[in-house]
């Protein structure tokens, strides 16, 4: 949902695409107003050279410049989006004027979100049969299920609907996880991993965002395996950018996997931030 896509009404309460494209409208109007900042200095710049041909054309560029920013930024604040955007803050505040819960929602990062979350679903429209992966029968989910359990006895996993449904939860840090796996059967035996972190907010949507863009998607052992190593790799730092936070002040939200130097077939996960993926 792009910003522009911001057609309904304020309500008792937006989804979580509507909420992200108004956070990245707003922090787009704050870059505007942030170069807004640099109007003045632009203006007299040409000023604090030694005069000669070129200073009062690049003064009236600095001008005419800041006068189109101006206008710009006014055209946006007065927009549609900035207008809904605001009724719906006032909604929000007569529900509930505490703005404690505001302290812990990042101000930047939110334009790069929207474009992902993007992104990803333009790749879940375009999902084809060919997403679909071979036959797997109870007997095989059982027994990947027993393998798991043997592998990781910290990890209680929970099949339902003829083991159609798989879950787990386990405190990963001081963050409580919650996963939930559906398998989609064709008629004729053929199926689809679904796989999500239950939650509304960061970095509940982060994880779920990672999870949903894994390679091997419709390997379940893999799948399981990659949910074990949000509880047994620590995501103190990024394997990649060896930074603690990314731009939207999260810890590393994606598990990865990679083979062991060598000729052996063994795997090693690592904890990545979402942007660091590819």
């Amino acid at each position: 949902m792009s910003t522009t896509d911001l057609a309904a009404q304020p309500g008792p309460g937006w989804d979580e695409a509507q909420c992200t494209a108004a956070l990245a409208h707003l922090e787009q109007l704050q870059a505007q107003l942030d170069d807004l900042r640099l109007a003045i200095p632009r203006v007299i710049e040409p000023f604090q050279r030694p005069p000669n041909p070129a200073t009062f054309k690049l003064y009236a560029q600095g001008v005419v410049g800041s006068q189109n920013d101006l206008k710009n930024l006014h055209e946006a604040w007065r927009s549609p989006e900035t207008q809904r955007t605001l009724e719906q803050v006032k909604l929000s505040l007569t529900k509930n004027a505490d703005l404690a819960a505001s302290a812990s929602i990042p101000s930047h990062g939110w334009v790069e979100r929207e474009r992902r979350e993007g992104v990803l679903k333009k790749e879940n429209r375009s999902e084809t049969v060919e997403d679909f992966g071979n036959i797997l029968t109870d007997e095989d989910i059982a027994g990947i299920v027993v393998g798991f359990q043997k592998t990781y006895t910290n990890i209680k996993l929970e099949t339902r609907d003829e083991n159609c449904s798989i879950s787990t939860r386990f405190v990963s840090g001081a963050v409580m996880l919650k996963f939930h796996i559906s398998i989609e059967r064709e008629a004729n035996g053929r199926y689809k991993l679904n796989a999500e972190c239950l939650g509304t907010t960061e970095p509940w949507q982060a994880i779920t965002r990672c999870i949903a863009s894994r390679p091997q998607v419709n390997d379940l052992k893999y799948l399981l395996d990659m949910i074990a190593a949000y509880k047994t790799v620590k995501g103190t730092s990024c394997a990649k950018c060896k930074k603690l936070l990314d731009n939207s002040l999260l810890t590393p939200t994606a598990r990865r996997s990679k083979k062991v130097a060598g000729d052996s077939p063994e795997l090693v996960w690592e904890a990545l931030h979402e942007g660091c993926l590819g």
